[in-house]
């Protein structure tokens, strides 16, 4: 099996199309078709189909996924390794994540990075925006959106479902109780948001539209609290550890997806390459909030 076909999956599973597979792999189109092809045949499975959302993942298409994935990072962990053996890690890295991360979860990460590596510093920026990493407004992304732009180094860590919720309080003073119909949510005090445009917020937002807001915001962890404070209904990822109730589950199709982002040119100093195979270990445990 020749490494670089399995280099074509993870790419095509990530960006859904083949034209934006091949201008992540700078090959063109047919290259990456003929690669999935020649995959197909030698493993005698299907590992995609094509709809009008684009390439989806068959079941044994996430098996050699999660398969190609691990060798990528054994394969960047050699690279990493060798690396670091000829070049100091030192210098600044910027990373932005959104509000819980930066505030909580990456200090803590960043502390146990430091202890083998004490002479990078951090710049933490709590952000849920976009920021131009590309020209150094950060070094290193951590997102979750519908799509990673092309022009950056992208690795998706998972997919997000996302649900609207409230808490048990706000429901029972407002008489309503499980189970609940889409309708009956257009009808409840609602927490919106603002400076986020995904598909999944513009869904939210059409159904919202006549209902009343209690408050507006730019951050999951306020529209959290602020539910668990029984201020409305919420659009959050879904999570059965809230002490809120689930209410309506967004189809998949308005799933969010987890990124880390890097500038492609940064992505190839030792300090970035340290902290990008860290950051990926780590995520693969993190639950978004």
């Amino acid at each position: 099996m020749d490494w670089n076909d399995l280099k074509v999956v993870i790419a095509l599973a990530e960006k859904g199309t083949l034209k934006a597979a091949s201008r992540q792999l700078n090959v063109n189109s047919t290259t990456v078709w003929r690669r999935i092809q020649q995959l197909e045949s030698e493993l005698s499975t299907q590992l995609f189909i094509v709809s009008r959302r684009g390439y989806q993942l068959t079941e044994a298409g996430r098996t050699v996924l999660d398969s190609a994935k691990r060798m990528e990072s054994l394969a960047d962990g050699i690279l990493i390794q060798s690396s670091l053996q000829h070049e100091k890690v030192q210098g600044l890295i910027r990373v932005t994540a959104p509000s819980t991360m930066a505030t909580t979860t990456l200090p803590e990460w960043v502390s146990e990075f430091r202890r083998p590596f004490p002479d990078v510093e951090f710049e933490i920026l709590e952000s849920e925006q976009a920021l131009d990493i590309e020209h150094r407004d950060a070094d290193i992304a951590i997102r979750a959106s519908h799509t990673a732009p092309e022009n950056l180094i992208a690795r998706k860590m998972r997919d997000v479902n996302l649900s609207i919720y409230a808490s048990e309080d706000f429901l029972k003073a407002r008489g309503y109780n499980a189970p609940f119909k889409l309708s009956e949510i257009e009808h409840l005090t609602a927490i919106d948001y603002v400076h986020l445009d995904n598909p999944a917020v513009l869904w939210y937002q059409k159904r919202i539209k006549h209902n009343a807001k209690s408050i507006y915001c730019n951050s999951i962890t306020t529209a959290l609290n602020a539910a668990l404070n029984d201020q409305g209904i919420a659009l959050l990822p879904t999570d059965d550890s809230y002490d809120l109730v689930e209410l309506y589950r967004l189809d998949a199709k308005y799933n969010s997806s987890l990124w880390i982002l890097a500038n492609k040119d940064l992505r190839n100093t030792a300090r970035i390459k340290a902290f990008w195979d860290f950051l990926i270990t780590k995520m693969e445990s993190y639950k978004v909030q």
